[in-house]
């Protein structure tokens, strides 16, 4: 019995405005944070507006960004992995003698 794989089984579901559900999470969670952030009295309406606008464009980035055909989310967690590869933690034992010297 022949059987077809269809085409697009590898492609992500589209769920609101072409976000998937990931990217549908990061509008969600940015945008209920700016309304926190705006309906809380911390501070005066002009910085909690600014707070808010910023929060709520951070969340439209990370759903809608895209450079070089490439996510924000994807970026941003290789920028993470290439801050941890490169840093290089070294013991180095004279430190710990001048510190016990001090005292």
């Amino acid at each position: 019995m022949p059987a077809r794989v269809p085409l697009d089984v590898d492609l992500e579901d589209k769920l609101l405005y072409g976000l998937t559900p990931a990217r549908l999470v990061y509008l969600v969670v940015a945008l209920l944070a700016a309304f926190a952030v705006w309906s809380g009295h911390w501070a005066p309406a002009p910085v909690r507006a600014a707070c808010a606008v910023t929060l709520a464009g951070a969340g439209a980035l990370a759903a809608w960004g895209r450079w070089r055909g490439r996510a924000a989310d994807g970026w941003l967690m290789d920028f993470g992995a290439f801050v941890l590869a490169t840093y290089r933690v070294r013991w180095d034992p004279t430190r710990l003698t001048r510190l016990i010297r001090r005292r």
